[in-house]
């Protein structure tokens, strides 16, 4: 006898394998867009709603804790993913507050919302308000290139209809890798002595915040803040450049280029920058050491924190 077709009910529940995470800009805040949803690739997402709940002290004969009420609801979440060309180029001008111009985009004050839809088994969850708070590049010896951006939102709903207009494919460029994809670092158009072993990149909304109140529990609106650039150099530790650079507080460009295998990616740049707390150490016997920089991101004369650029086509 033979055996032919497949086996149901297997599953012990929905599997991440199958979820399909999108985002669509929002025309007002709040308001799930019912337009066009890109989707994205992702390795990981962990949003969560989470409600604040306030107790009277009353005094009772029961000596019992009072009934709790709702008093605020916050959504927030980090989405998590290897990166390549093209694929968060809108998220990078959430976190930038900014659009992209001929290839370039620096940071501006235009202030991004997107609607995050999410499917996952039979129906979709919707994160409305989802303001992109902070993004996290980071490039390390021995790893792929990976990005992260953390979300504030201002509510999730589970939608049993999908109201996506219309889904666009998740674009498929090469994910960078750290070994023919990294080009370059450079400190005032110079390459440091040393093969470099890190660098990490923030992007944070320094300030922003949501703002609550009465009537709902949801967010009326947020505060996006302002840009705040940072950073950290790791790097084998072979002259005193960048430590005398640090001692004179010089400030000048810090510039990162990381491509796919088609030599298409970004040149990721911090337009006047210094380097701050080295930590240069002989930490064991039979070691190369190793020096660790943080970057501190500061505005150019006239303005303008960081800059992408894309290279390659």
């Amino acid at each position: 006898m033979s055996f032919s077709g497949a086996t149901s009910g297997y599953q012990a529940g929905a599997q991440s394998n199958d979820v399909r995470l999108s985002y669509s800009l929002e025309a007002n805040y709040g308001q799930a867009s019912t337009g066009t949803y890109q989707l994205t690739r992702f390795t990981g997402e962990n949003f969560r709603p989470q409600r604040t709940r306030q107790r009277p002290e009353e005094i009772n004969a029961q000596a019992e804790a009072s009934q709790a009420v709702t008093t605020q609801i916050s959504v927030s979440g980090t989405l998590s993913g290897a990166l390549s060309s093209g694929t968060y180029d809108d998220l990078f001008a959430g976190v930038l507050c900014s659009d992209w111009v001929n290839g370039v985009i620096t940071n501006g004050t235009v202030v991004k919302t997107w609607t995050i839809r999410e499917k996952m088994a039979s129906a979709w969850f919707l994160r409305t308000g989802s303001f992109t708070s902070r993004a996290q590049i980071t490039l390390q010896q021995g790893s792929f290139a990976q990005v992260a951006f953390d979300f504030a939102c201002s509510n999730e709903s589970k939608s049993d209809v999908d109201v996506a207009g219309v889904e666009i494919a998740a674009p498929t460029g090469l994910v960078f890798d750290t070994v023919n994809g990294f080009q370059s670092l450079t400190i005032d158009a110079a390459v440091p002595d040393g093969c470099i072993r890190q660098v990490q990149i923030t992007l944070d909304r320094d300030g922003a915040g949501q703002d609550y109140g009465m009537g709902h529990a949801d967010a009326c609106g947020i505060r996006p803040g302002s840009l705040l650039a940072s950073g950290q150099i790791q790097l084998f530790f072979k002259s005193f450049a960048q430590y005398d650079r640090f001692q004179q507080e010089k400030g000048g460009p810090i510039a990162i280029t990381a491509v796919d295998a088609s030599g298409r990616g970004y040149t990721f740049t911090f337009l006047n920058a210094t380097l701050q707390n080295p930590q240069i150490n002989a930490g064991s016997k039979n070691s190369t050491i190793v020096a660790t920089f943080d970057i501190e991101g500061n505005p150019q004369t006239g303005g303008g924190t960081f800059t992408i650029t894309k290279v390659g086509g």
